[in-house]
């Protein structure tokens, strides 16, 4: 079977659990303990620049991660899809600061000709519908965050968040796709070895 054909398989295999997953209450204590389990391995610091997503239906939440790090004083940064095909990073300050953007997603609202940020971080926190041990995801498809992850190889801490039913025994990958260093789970760390 061809790469792509498992990645489908698995697509549909992922959101057919969520769409069967645990209750509401019982995925936001999960997330609580992702998050915790970040902030032990990760402690923010005054100017850190971490890159963090805005949860979607599934996807484990970073509103702790972001609240702690602004809190400390480092800069919490959001992607936006840009030119129709690549990922820019914007500064999100206002809990109003958010707008629908491709594909129904949140997006950082940023005023016309303001330029985002696509280098420079110190830690990129990554969803995933699929990790494996060894750092493969799986995203949805679309490659956003492969093309991102690839252009900042080796320049910052990557970290997968997942919940432990969304770890795999293997992600299928095709040469474009791009590990994490890092998954963290709601049972810990996995920090993963060359």
């Amino acid at each position: 079977m061809l790469v792509q054909e498992r990645k489908a398989q698995l697509r549909r295999s992922e959101r057919h659990r969520w769409g069967r997953s645990a209750t509401k209450e019982e995925l936001a204590r999960r997330s609580l303990s992702v998050q915790e389990h970040f902030l032990s391995a990760f402690p923010p610091y005054r100017g850190a620049r971490i890159a963090l997503y805005k949860a979607t239906g599934g996807e484990v939440d970073t509103g702790l991660i972001h609240a702690r790090y602004e809190a400390a004083g480092a800069l919490p940064y959001y992607p936006r899809v840009v030119d129709g095909m690549r990922l820019s990073f914007y500064l999100v300050e206002a809990e109003d600061g958010w707008v629908r953007g491709r594909y129904g997603l949140l997006e950082p609202r940023v005023a016309p000709g303001t330029e985002g940020r696509t280098e420079g971080f110190d830690l990129v926190v990554v969803p995933g519908m699929a990790f494996d041990e060894k750092g493969r995801r799986l995203g949805k498809g679309s490659g956003y965050y492969d093309r991102f992850l690839f252009g900042i190889a080796g320049t910052a801490v990557t970290v997968g968040l997942a919940y432990s039913s969304q770890m795999v025994p293997e992600v299928p990958v095709d040469a474009w796709d791009v590990p994490v260093g890092v998954v963290v789970t709601e049972n810990g760390v996995i920090r993963v070895s060359g």
